[in-house]
């Protein structure tokens, strides 16, 4: 049944969730969150959890390897945003900087993410085509 929106209801109003994060908290969890969403300053970008193939942890690092794209996170702390990447419950994550890392003394602190997608290889067209035979004379 298709419900139609009576002149009566205002539409959904933005919420202050729609603002880009605070940098004081390094990553956001949710319940149940389709992906995360990753942010450096006012650039943002989301991917899904069901793109996530794995990831890897040592001490200053945290790497994400998605379908096409890698994504790096450094900083200190990360066990526990690995935890709950694990988990599927973070939500966003984000970039605080250098600066914040040295006047913030909480225990995660994201200084760097960086990310890159990998890009498949192609062949030539002329490879996959089958070799045009000659006409008989």
């Amino acid at each position: 049944m298709i419900r139609r929106l009576n002149e009566s209801e205002a539409p959904p109003v933005a919420t202050t969730d729609s603002a880009f994060p605070a940098l004081d908290q390094p990553f956001v969890l949710e319940e149940r969150s389709p992906g995360v969403r990753f942010y450096i300053s006012r650039t943002s970008w989301f991917h899904p959890y069901a793109l996530l193939q794995n990831m890897s942890y040592t001490a200053d690092s945290l790497k994400l390897v998605f379908a096409d794209t890698d994504v790096v996170i450094r900083g200190r702390g990360l066990h526990e945003l690995y935890r709950r990447l694990a988990e599927h419950r973070v939500a966003c994550v984000v970039e605080q900087g250098q600066h914040h890392a040295a006047a913030d003394e909480a225990t995660t602190c994201i200084s760097r993410i960086e990310h890159s997608t990998r890009l498949k290889k192609k062949t030539p067209a002329s490879a996959d085509a089958a070799p045009a035979s000659e006409p008989d004379a």
